[in-house]
């Protein structure tokens, strides 16, 4: 048995934006509180979104996320506000960061006993305040996620509510406003995309239905990552890229991750985005994971667009790793974790230490994987002297 959550509402496609109104007429809110980011905020696009609002724009106030990575603080922060003024709508705009704290604090702020009781799986007790998504970047996919993500400075680690109370009512994705995107950070937020459906799509828990929408991401993302990231005017590529983002994190959300999210979450703490994180380790995951699974890993190099016709297998699930490959080079990324300054002798303990933080999210990879794996698959990583 299999099911499928997802929001009740979606909107997607150039100018969707527009429909921010239609959605608030159906939902009628009296308070809103907008949460989005200070590069939103410059950039025009919180004013735009806010000129859509309609008449709702009078009953707005804006709360900014100070920071790119959220901890557990700045929602608990965004809770109390939402209490004390008693908001009945909650809206996020932007990139994963301000999403996460709109989901986070619409059910932060309907539970006793802070954001850190609830850290974990099917642990809330009721819905949050509803929320509305609206996504700037093409990469999270929050927007249509049952996952909150934030750090936990404490514990030097970042961790997850996983419920599907915490689904958006609606999501809005535009790929206009992914424009004002440069070069890397389209190119980093593809590939966390990129990564999202191939270990959605490879989780041990994946399904027909979840497998629709993964299959559908991987090709727009294998197909217009790369143009998207050399021409951010190419409103073809963004267009592919949202859709294929939101249709990957549809897909993983009801599957589940794997290795590559688990161990990269030790990265994450060495000053490392997350993106940066999934899109070195990928490579050497996926040429670990495809290791009795070749016939899998041979259709997500077909959907990445490599040629497998003919080809054994075996030959044609290593091209799924050369894919990753050829991805990382031509936007200028190393797969290579001793060009991000980390030191050769620091690899042993750096996997041990990723094995420990991934256990969360490892039992869902579709290769059982243990300690003396993960030091090989992040001794791959590191590099040789000669490469």
């Amino acid at each position: 048995m299999y099911n499928l959550v997802q929001p009740r509402i979606i909107y997607m496609g150039s100018g969707a934006l527009r429909s921010l109104e239609q959605i608030l007429l159906m939902m009628n809110p009296k308070s809103i509180l907008m949460v989005t980011g200070p590069t939103i905020q410059r950039l025009g696009i919180l004013e735009r979104a806010l000129s859509s609002m309609g008449s709702f724009k009078k009953h707005t106030e804006i709360f900014i996320n100070p920071r790119p990575e959220p901890d557990v603080a700045i929602v608990e922060n965004c809770a109390r506000i939402v209490r004390e003024k008693g908001y009945d709508l909650i809206i996020g705009l932007g990139g994963g960061s301000p999403m996460d704290v709109a989901k986070g604090a619409a059910v932060a702020a309907v539970h006793e006993g802070g954001m850190r009781s609830l850290l974990g799986r099917n642990l809330l007790r009721s819905k949050g305040i509803p929320v509305i998504l609206v996504p700037t970047t093409a990469g999270s996919g929050t927007e249509v996620t049952q996952a909150v993500v934030v750090d936990v400075p404490e514990e030097g680690t970042k961790k997850s509510i996983w419920d599907p109370r915490t689904m958006a009512e609606a999501a809005v994705v535009d790929p206009e406003l992914t424009r004002h995107m440069p070069p890397r950070l389209t190119a980093e937020t593809g590939l966390d995309a990129l990564v999202h459906a191939i270990e959605g799509h490879t989780s041990r828990f994946a399904n027909p239905l979840s497998r629709i929408y993964t299959w559908e991401a991987m090709g727009l993302i294998g197909k217009y990552l790369l143009g998207a990231y050399k021409d951010g005017s190419d409103m073809e590529a963004r267009e592919a890229m949202a859709r294929g983002a939101t249709l990957g994190a549809m897909g993983m959300t009801n599957s589940g991750l794997g290795a590559i999210h688990a161990l990269a979450l030790v990265l994450d703490q060495r000053g490392f985005t997350h993106c940066q994180s999934v899109a070195v380790l990928a490579p050497w995951v996926i040429q670990f994971n495809r290791l009795g699974h070749e016939e899998l890993y041979g259709k997500v190099a077909e959907a990445l667009g490599e040629r497998v016709q003919g080809l054994t297998a075996e030959k044609a699930s290593l091209k799924a790793c050369d894919a990753l490959l050829r991805f990382l080079d031509e936007m200028g990324i190393s797969p290579y974790l001793k060009d991000y300054g980390l030191k050769k002798d620091e690899v042993g303990s750096l996997a041990l230490k990723a094995y420990q933080l991934g256990q969360r999210l490892l039992p869902m990879n579709i290769r059982e994987i243990h300690e003396k794996d993960v030091i090989t698959i992040f001794t791959e990583a590191y590099g040789s002297e000669g490469k």
